[in-house]
């Protein structure tokens, strides 16, 4: 059985782990380059207890990919199983595109192929040191996108995104500031909630998450390797950087939800 769950690039291929503990086969979908075109579907043909695997040879970093999960529709004991429903691998580590909200997501027997991104598989990252400890912490909090988006020291084509806050005006600043810390509110991928688009809003702050795992492709069109630079940028300055994460519900919302993830491939 694979030691970890997600998407994992080897020398002998990617292997894929999925939890299911009620699902009666997890599908594996690849995409073309572009992540437009699905190129081939294939069923995990392992399991072992709740985890459905398989190893795809030959494939590596880059691969675009999603799932689909056929078992029981019993929405009154929580499942909803539906093989229309393109759902995104939580243990995803990078995703194509932003979560954007729209009723199909929520109503079965619908397919979503063209409304749900794609997973990203990615490569072994080396282990990066961290900032020093300094105690006792001053932590200055902020939102990415409205902290760095109308700054006019900031490239206009890098502002609202992880990248804005390596820029000199935006880290001399948080310098002269003398925090120990910087913490992020969310920068995990979130979806709008379903009654905001509808009013011409959105989800400024992020508190709205969809994977854990996955950065927001709004604010870190580059994946793990932008995150990696920001805190490698604020390390060198002697300033650590906490992320602020939210584990207590998902924009999957209530029963009138999308499915688009966790819903789709379990209740347990």
């Amino acid at each position: 059985m694979p030691a970890r769950l997600g998407a994992v690039a080897g020398e002998a291929g990617v292997t894929f782990a999925v939890f299911s503990r009620h699902g009666e086969r997890i599908d594996l979908c690849l995409f073309d380059e572009a992540g437009e075109a699905e190129i081939a579907r294939l069923p995990l043909p392992c399991r072992s207890g709740d985890i459905h695997h398989g190893l795809l040879p030959g494939a590596g970093p880059g691969l675009r990919y999603a799932l689909r999960a056929q078992g029981p529709w019993q929405p009154q004991r929580g499942h909803r199983f539906d093989a229309s429903k393109l759902l995104v691998d939580p243990y995803a580590t990078r995703i194509d595109r932003p979560f954007r909200w729209d009723p199909r997501l929520a109503q079965r027997g619908i397919d979503t192929a063209d409304l749900v991104p794609r997973g990203i598989v990615g490569g072994a990252q080396p282990v990066a040191a961290g900032a020093p400890d300094r105690a006792p912490a001053f932590i200055y909090e902020l939102a990415v996108k409205s902290f760095t988006m109308r700054h006019p020291g900031v490239p206009e084509r890098i502002r609202g995104t992880l990248a804005a806050l390596c820029e000199p005006a935006i880290l001399d600043h948080i310098r002269e500031l003398g925090v120990s810390h910087v913490e992020l509110m969310p920068v995990a991928a979130w979806m709008d909630e379903r009654h905001l688009p509808p009013l011409g809003l959105a989800n400024a702050w992020g508190y709205n998450p969809v994977n854990f795992v996955a950065l927001d492709p709004r604010l870190a069109p580059g994946g793990t390797a932008d995150l990696r630079l920001l805190c490698a940028t604020y390390a060198q300055a002697g300033i650590g950087i906490i992320l602020d994460i939210v584990l207590n519900h998902t924009a999957e919302s209530d029963e009138f939800g999308a499915t688009i993830s966790l819903r789709g491939l379990d209740n347990a």
